[in-house]
């Protein structure tokens, strides 16, 4: 072992010494040319001269490390540094958040200080779960770094040969560092966020998957949603929020648009009125409506009911990975039951057990009025109807 690494040090060595000959020959034969030919003062050509001797070698490196990654990604033989590389960018992003939250002094930085130290503890977890992009990122990650660092050295060479740099010139060259340097940094973060939230999606999957059997196998009945009930259920609030709302806005300002020449005329201005109020009701309750459709989509995907001989858990979660909320509603006394066409309300005395990154909660003594949606097959929600009629009639007894 240590002859191979004298060997290939040796090696190295040799190849730094020939390229440096070379560009040192090659700037010894530059001077000869005049100065003046080439439109440089004989300071700037010297600096040029100099420039090139020195890091015209880092400079032929960086390009034919370049164009090596992209020759091995061709051959599908590159290098695995997308997860080597993942702990130093976590590590940089971890600096300029310290360096940003060092200046604190309002509660809003503090706050943002809070909200920046989950997203990194978030980056941190995911690095459980395989990084997505991988095979990109192996290319991305090595030719990004070494480009922005022949964009630095040129940065370099321009302010020691033609300083002062003209304004126009610093500019491109701060632009095209940023739109080097950013990508570099955030497309692995976004792509470390995503492979977490996945990663930790299928994990949970997996933990609701082994809780039902256990509970099949204890004679538990599992109510879960249906697929195809759900998709029937979500098509009014889908309707409602990217069809009938937009609609009706562009409807009312179509109507607008041909009725602004006829202002005067009585039935044209109770119109016009109509739809401007149609209009603002229709901008103004987009986003509700939206919220609504996520809570309805959200809601029925993750709900689930277990019930025994004399109990009812209404289980589900909500947010993901260091967000994650978990709840559990247990129905202790049932004081009314409704069936509606979309949902089944129940009103009663529960418990409620939460469970989140900071531990599990308990609160009994609960009054509450469960809406579930109506997303069961038909032969669960018939056992879970059956169950609520028991309960009121025990109840009644």
């Amino acid at each position: 072992m240590p002859e191979k690494r004298s060997t290939r040090f040796g090696k190295w060595l040799l190849k730094v010494m020939v390229s440096y000959a070379v560009f040192i020959a090659a700037g010894l034969l530059l001077s000869r040319i005049p100065a003046g030919r080439i439109g440089l003062s004989e300071e700037m050509f010297l600096n040029l001269r100099m420039f090139l001797m020195l890091f015209g070698p880092v400079y032929l490196t960086l390009i034919i490390k370049i164009l090596l990654i992209f020759a091995a990604a061709a051959k599908r033989q590159e290098q695995d540094a997308a997860e080597k590389s993942r702990g130093i960018l976590f590590a940089v992003t971890a600096l300029l958040l310290f360096a940003n939250l060092s200046n604190a002094q309002t509660a809003s930085d503090l706050a943002a200080g809070h909200v920046q130290g989950k997203g990194l503890r978030s980056l941190e977890k995911s690095k459980r779960y395989s990084l997505k992009g991988k095979r990109f990122l192996n290319v991305f990650l090595p030719a990004c770094l070494y480009l922005l660092a022949l964009e630095l050295l040129t940065l370099i060479a321009c302010i020691v040969i033609f300083a002062p740099l003209s304004q126009a010139a610093s500019n491109a060259f701060i632009l095209t560092i940023a739109l080097t340097a950013l990508p570099l940094l955030l497309v692995p973060l976004i792509l470390s966020l995503i492979s977490g939230y996945q990663g930790d999606k299928a994990e949970r999957e997996g933990k609701r998957a082994q809780e039902k059997q256990a509970a099949l196998q204890s004679d538990v009945l599992v109510l879960e949603t249906d697929p195809v009930r759900r998709k029937r259920y979500l098509r009014l609030p889908k309707l409602l929020a990217l069809l009938i709302d937009p609609g009706v806005l562009l409807l009312s300002m179509i109507v607008l648009f041909f009725t602004k020449n006829y202002p005067d005329m009585p039935a044209i201005s109770l119109l016009r009125q109509l739809f401007m109020a149609l209009s603002a009701g229709a901008l103004f309750a987009w986003l509700p409506l939206l919220l609504y459709w996520a809570n309805c989509s959200g809601t029925s995907k993750v709900q689930r009911i277990y019930l025994t001989q004399n109990r009812l858990y209404y289980t589900g979660y909500s947010g993901s990975m260091e967000e994650r909320v978990e709840f559990t509603f247990t129905l202790t006394r049932l004081e009314s039951c409704r069936v509606g066409k979309r949902s089944i309300r129940i009103r009663g005395q529960f418990t409620r057990n939460t469970q989140d990154a900071y531990g599990s909660h308990q609160k009994d003594l609960l009054f509450k009025t469960l809406w579930v949606p109506r997303t069961f097959p038909e032969e669960q929600e018939r056992s879970l109807l059956q169950f609520l009629q028991n309960q009121a009639a025990s109840n009644a007894v």
